[in-house]
């Protein structure tokens, strides 16, 4: 016994050194207790930002929300229907059942801040999301439509987990009714169809084109649907499952309103996208050809699109809430403790960065994935080329403290630097008031609807990680040119030093904002700056967000020579003349014209790669759009019709023999932390 327990003290010993040898780099602390530079910090920082260059289009989607919560004092372009219960939602009804999370009860929980009178309405609570986005001045509303398989068929409580309650309290799902659509669906067949549902949305809100519904989501986090919905037995889902319903779903819905986007998978987190949660599956196949699960839904989907002559998916999506963690194992994404706050100001790195490693469980684990946009993209050049991609839920937390804020404005900051098409806010906490500051610096920073810019343009901060820059102009007044500068420095302040090359405009600064201590954005004048003719200086105070505004003074100047390129080639929109080539990883080379959306695509172009429109495209813009039947037993026919643009795909996508690299750094690290909690193992420990 005296052994064991002495095996045990020494495999506890090694664990505790293991945590020192982590943590000891990045903290120190005082007498007092106030924790010193988490993160060894950085001083003065000089900025570059060149207006005339690399101008990337910022996608007008990713300021989006989820309609949960309070969401006033936001500016957001998106809103979506969120929630586990969404996967059981019964249209017809609006029953529903939120799982493991809420007692497995069926219940009238989505609706029932209506009036009993009206739960009995079909779709109401999609209803409640097209209401509540033109109350809030909301231009793109998106529906979650139900791929699991079954709806709540009463809302009488707490379901059983035998055999006679899934025959009794559930009513099945299928996607193709292959008859007559009703206005008033028929409650009483204990099946629920999703054409149904899409050619009752089209019948009273119009086709996407028209005003309506703007897109679909083939369900939400499939990969946690036997986690979360236990009582219906369900084993966890493969990935061929998932494929072949993905594409019938998305095939009935642009049956019915073919030019609403399609959006999918919406797996939950890196491991989702990795193996969709299914190791098994994903491991039993002896014929794997794919690097992660993302390259196999995006095949998959190309193929089937090939099929039938259009896309069916028009937006790759995933969740994503950070699962980053303090070297002492503590959520980052649901504490406000100092550590947490520090890490939680890094973890965005995670999705553009490759010199940095989380510290979370998925990715020391899964480091050839990261960062986590490049590999995306990379799979949509190698597979899908011209799918857009869109986070549709994510949070790093910190809503209720600066730290929040910083996070925040990092996200949106990477969304419009590296061409993600759409995101939506889901904040885990209900206070998120600096999240909602951060995203009112892009959307509404005066109050007065004043935007962040809709080009991007290029801006550096000589690589300190301390800090974070982002420089934008507006196309049709490039005379303005605002600036977002953050301090992540927890103790001391920062200088910042910008310098800005224009060879068109004198710049001087007008206006200065930052994020207060209330998570209000406040006018703070220009006296404590120093600035002049494209420069300005100043000291940010710790963990602090800020808005600079600059105007053109003088004259325009005539550039003799500029050899820099204007657009960011490797933007996810190119210019509207632009002409490239690419290759169709299944087969033919392609020249594919760039066009706007009211053209169409080259002939020779094949239709399963090129986009839809954008989301709030009018139906002028179209040649064809979807007729509807007004009637009370209406249906919606599809058109066959050109998608009507085509989108670019990376010039060098050919030359990408992999989606993913290596992870020698991971290992190095691990290496490392491993030899110096060994010696000290060695040294100390094992001698007692």
């Amino acid at each position: 016994m005296a052994v064991i327990l002495k095996k045990v003290k020494r495999i506890a010993a090694f664990a505790a050194a293991l945590l020192t040898a982590a943590a000891i780099p990045c903290s120190t602390y005082a007498d007092d207790e106030m924790i010193i530079e988490i993160i060894p910090e950085t001083a003065d920082t000089i900025v570059t930002v060149k207006p005339e260059k690399d101008k990337t289009k910022i996608s007008p989607y990713i300021f989006g929300i989820n309609d949960k919560g309070n969401i006033a004092g936001i500016s957001p372009t998106v809103i979506k229907q969120t929630g586990t219960s969404l996967s059981t939602y019964n249209w017809e009804t609006n029953f529903s059942n939120p799982g493991t999370s809420g007692n497995n009860s069926n219940d009238i929980s989505l609706v029932d801040n209506f009036p009993s009178s009206k739960w009995s309405s079909p779709a109401l609570y999609t209803d409640s999301l097209v209401t509540r986005g033109m109350m809030n001045n909301i231009p793109v509303r998106l529906v979650t439509l139900q791929l699991m398989g079954y709806v709540s068929k009463d809302s009488m409580g707490i379901v059983s987990d035998d055999a006679l309650s899934k025959q009794t309290r559930w009513c099945t799902v299928q996607f193709h009714k292959n008859d007559t659509y009703l206005n008033q669906p028929d409650t009483d067949d204990d099946v629920v169809y999703m054409d149904e549902y899409v050619s009752y949305l089209v019948n009273r809100y119009g086709s996407a084109m028209e005003g309506g519904i703007n897109g679909y989501f083939l369900d939400s986090e499939p990969d946690k649907w036997a986690e979360n919905f236990s009582v219906l037995g369900l084993d966890q889902i493969t990935p061929d499952e998932l494929l072949y319903r993905s594409a019938e779903l998305a095939y009935a819905v642009k049956t019915i309103d073919n030019k609403a986007f399609i959006f999918g998978p919406s797996v939950s987190g890196l491991q989702g996208c990795i193996n969709l949660n299914n190791s098994d599956a994903w491991g039993s196949r002896s014929d794997n050809e794919y690097s992660w699960f993302i390259d196999n839904y995006l095949s998959y989907m190309y193929m089937r699109g090939d099929q039938v002559g259009y896309r069916l998916l028009d937006v790759l999506d995933l969740h994503y809430y950070t699962e980053a963690l303090t070297p002492v194992g503590i959520p980052v994404l649901t504490s406000s403790d100092e550590f947490s706050n520090a890490y939680r100001m890094q973890a965005v790195r995670t999705l553009w960065d490759s010199d940095y490693t989380e510290n979370s469980v998925s990715v020391l684990m899964n480091k050839q994935f990261t960062p986590l946009i490049p590999t995306l993209q990379a799979s949509i050049r190698m597979n899908y080329p011209g799918t857009r991609l869109s986070f549709s839920e994510y949070d790093f937390g910190g809503g209720d403290n600066m730290s929040g804020a910083i996070a925040e404005t990092d996200v949106l900051g990477t969304f419009a630097k590296e061409g993600v098409y759409l995101a939506c806010l889901s904040p885990v906490s209900e206070d998120y008031s600096f999240q909602k500051a951060a995203m009112n610096l892009f959307t509404d920073y005066d109050g007065e609807g004043t935007k962040f810019g809709d080009a991007l343009v290029y801006s550096d901060n000589d690589d300190d990680t301390m800090s974070s820059v982002y420089a934008a102009v507006d196309n049709d007044d490039p005379e303005v040119l605002r600036l977002i500068l953050t301090n992540k420095n927890m103790v001391n302040t920062k200088n910042f030093n910008i310098n800005i090359k224009s060879s068109q405009y004198d710049y001087e600064l007008s206006e200065a904002y930052r994020i207060d201590e209330n998570a209000d954005i406040v006018n703070i004048g220009t006296d404590s700056f120093e600035y002049g003719s494209n420069t300005v200086s100043f000291d940010a105070d710790t963990i602090s967000v800020y808005m600079l505004v600059l105007r053109s003074v003088g004259e325009e100047l005539i550039s003799e020579d500029s050899s820099e390129s204007v657009w960011n080639t490797e933007a996810s929109q190119a210019n509207e003349d632009d002409k490239i080539i690419t290759e169709n990883p299944h087969g033919t080379t392609e020249s594919v014209t760039v066009l706007q959306s009211s053209e169409a695509v080259t002939e020779d172009t094949n239709p399963a790669d090129a986009t839809v429109p954008d989301l709030i495209e009018t139906s002028q813009s179209v040649a064809e759009t979807v007729t509807v039947s007004a009637t009370d037993e209406g249906t919606a026919q599809s058109s066959d019709s050109d998608i009507s643009e085509a989108e670019e795909s990376d010039e060098n996508g050919d030359e990408e023999a992999k989606t993913v690299a290596t992870p020698v750094k991971v290992i190095v690290l691990s290496l490392a932390a491993c030899v110096g909690a060994g010696i000290f193992y060695v040294l100390i420990i094992d001698k007692k």
